[in-house]
C-alpha cells in the first residue's frame, strides 16, 4: 500500500538535525529547503527577558562552553559557537532568538512547534513576541510537558494551538491515556505530542482522535516506525531526518 506523506505532518526535530546543528537557523532553513513540512525548536526564557532556541538549560553540550541559559543574557549566549560540534561547516553559528528562528519560515503554511522547556515564567514574554504572527497563527503551535506552562500558554494565547507532551511513563509509573485525555480536553488545548515508546495501536489511535484531540508522535528515526504510525493515521511525526520518514512513508 502506498500512503501520501501529505496526509501525515513531518516535523523535522530542531531543524534538520541529523544533519545540521539543532536549533540552528542552518538547521532550520535546511529543514525547509529539503521539504519538511514543520520544524520543531526548543525555548528558554534568558537572564534579560530574551527568549533563547536551545535543548538543554546548560549549554555545554552543544557549544562545549558551560552556560546556564536562564542566567546569562542572550548577547552572552550568542558568543559561543553552536554549530562546530556538529561538524567543522558549521563553526561560528549561534544560539539563535525565537524572532531569529521564526524569522527562517516561509510564508503559507509551513509551520513551528514551539517547545517550551521551562516554566511558565516565559509565557507572558512569548505571548507579547508571538502577537506580532496573529495574522500568520495556523503556522504556530505551542507544545509542553508541563501542565501548568501549557495551560498558560493557552490562557493566555487562545489563538495559538497548544499540544501536551507525554513520555509513557512519568517517575517511573505508566502514564494513563484516558486521564491524560482528559485533562488535555478539560485545559482547553488542541492535541497531543506522545513519545514513540508509547503502545501504538489502532485503539489508542482512535481514543485520542474520538476526543477531538490532534495527534503528534516524537522522534522516529526509523522508517518502519514512521510507515507504522502513518497506516495508524496519526496526524504527525517528528524525526531528526524528513527526508527519510517521507521518503519511507511513500514507499510502495
Amino acid at each position: 500500500m502506498s500512503l501520501s506523506a501529505q496526509a501525515v505532518e513531518i516535523v523535522a526535530h530542531r531543524g534538520f538535525s541529523s544533519r545540521a546543528p539543532e536549533n540552528t537557523v542552518a538547521s532550520f532553513n535546511l529543514a525547509w529547503e529539503q521539504g519538511a513540512d514543520a520544524c520543531e525548536l526548543d525555548l528558554y526564557l534568558t537572564a534579560d527577558g530574551e527568549i533563547a532556541v536551545l535543548h538543554d538549560a546548560d549549554t555545554k553540550r552543544t557549544t562545549k562552553v558551560s552556560k546556564i541559559v536562564k542566567d546569562s543574557t542572550m548577547a552572552d549566549l550568542q558568543t559561543l559557537d553552536a554549530g562546530s560540534f556538529k561538524s567543522k561547516a558549521y563553526a561560528g553559528e549561534k544560539i539563535p532568538t525565537l524572532k531569529e528562528a521564526l524569522a527562517t519560515m516561509p510564508i503559507g503554511k509551513k509551520r513551528f512547534l514551539l517547545e517550551v522547556k521551562c516554566g511558565p515564567e516565559v509565557v507572558p514574554v512569548l505571548a507579547k513576541q508571538l502577537a506580532l504572527w496573529k495574522l500568520r497563527a495556523p503556522q504556530l503551535c505551542i507544545i509542553a510537558f508541563d501542565r501548568q506552562v501549557a495551560q498558560e500558554c493557552k490562557k493566555a494565547m487562545p489563538w495559538i494551538k497548544v499540544y501536551r507532551l507525554s513520555s509513557e511513563k512519568e517517575n517511573k509509573q505508566p502514564v494513563d491515556l484516558t486521564q491524560l485525555i482528559a485533562d488535555t480536553k478539560a485545559d482547553g488545548l488542541d492535541g497531543l505530542d506522545l513519545g514513540l515508546k508509547w503502545k501504538w495501536s489502532e485503539a489508542m489511535v482512535k481514543e485520542i482522535k474520538d476526543a477531538g484531540l490532534e495527534l503528534h508522535v516524537w522522534t522516529v528515526n526509523r522508517a518502519g516506525d514512521a510507515r507504522r504510525l502513518a497506516e495508524l493515521g496519526v496526524d504527525g511525526i517528528t524525526t531528526d531526518d524528513p527526508v527519510m520518514v517521507r521518503e519511507a512513508i511513500e514507499k510502495k
